[in-house]
């Protein structure tokens, strides 16, 4: 059975279910997560609780805060998108997730999806490069500046916090950045917002496109809208074809472990590649990826055709 496309509280409206989880999972995340998170980091600062609480009002170039914000970072995640929802599922949705088949987790698939993280890289290549040079309108300046101005902060932050010094800040940071968003973050919108919407629309693939939107919009980065919700159509594409949310968190997990360990190694002068660099790529390198990722997007979706089918005849 897959789960992917098997109705969540069916005794509930979805547009009411669609609202409750994403205004809990916000109040989760931005307001009880982040004061759970100051608790969790206090400790962690060598300073007086004013000192501290100063300090995380603008953390970046402060190195002794890189740990703190991390840890801040990663409870809110924790409380928001996977606290929360487990207890929406038992106090509201009055059911246990179904979300993981073990029938369903082969090593084939795995390996495909692992594979197929970094080629889709080169396929939103050109949209990330589109979506950070976009213009707007001369009457809509105003709020153009005020994007650009929100996105150098995240990006000042964001870049603020990866610059790890040794192999167990990466770790810690692969957990914060990489572990508990593919874990959370494919539960909240592939597990449950890809469900509400495909009940509301009545399309499973208008729901995929839906939830990746939202997906994309949660970040708050309008100049990463467009590449992170193409992101989030392959993720609930994976969770479709394979109904185990096990496959898109994988992915989620490959998409930021991947780019966190090559800036780790780029910093540290490893390696060459800046893989954040919003630099133009050849244009044979997209079709590479184009094509490579359709097919291996294409045989995922088979493996699982196959397995049913055997499972009919048998």
């Amino acid at each position: 059975m897959n789960s992917s496309i098997q109705p969540l509280a069916q005794d509930k409206n979805p547009w009411v279910l669609l609202i409750v989880t994403m205004s809990a999972v916000m109040v989760g995340f931005q307001f009880i997560g982040s004061f759970f998170g100051l608790l969790v980091a206090m400790p962690f600062y060598d300073g007086t609780l004013m000192e501290f609480v100063e300090a995380a009002s603008s953390p970046v170039g402060n190195d002794s805060m890189r740990i703190p914000l991390l840890l801040m970072q990663g409870t809110a995640s924790f409380t928001g998108f996977i606290l929360v929802p487990m207890l929406l599922f038992k106090f509201y949705y009055h059911e246990s997730p179904v979300f993981f088949p073990a029938s369903s987790l082969k090593e084939f698939p795995v390996l495909l999806t692992i594979v197929l993280v970094p080629l889709f890289m080169l396929v939103n290549a050109p949209f990330i490069e589109w979506n950070q040079n976009f213009t707007f309108p001369e009457s809509m300046s105003g709020l153009e500046q005020k994007l650009k101005a929100m996105e150098e902060l995240l990006r000042q932050t964001s870049e603020f916090i990866t610059k790890f010094d040794s192999i167990g800040e990466l770790m810690l940071g692969l957990v914060v950045v990489a572990v508990i968003p593919g874990i959370g973050e494919e539960l909240v919108f592939r597990g449950m917002i890809q469900n509400n919407a495909y009940r509301i629309t009545g399309n499973i693939h208008v729901g995929i496109w839906l939830a990746a939107l939202l997906f994309s919009m949660f970040h708050l980065q309008f100049y990463g809208l467009i590449p992170r919700t193409l992101l989030g159509v392959l993720f609930g594409y994976l969770y479709y074809f394979s109904g185990n949310l096990i496959y898109p968190m994988i992915a989620h997990f490959m998409n930021n472990g991947f780019t966190l360990v090559m800036l780790y190694l780029y910093n540290k002068g490893a390696v060459d590649i800046d893989i954040e660099s919003t630099d133009v790529i050849p244009w044979y390198q997209v079709a590479f990826g184009v094509v490579t990722s359709a097919v291996i997007l294409l045989s995922f979706k088979k493996s699982f055709e196959d397995k049913n089918v055997n499972a009919e005849l048998g």
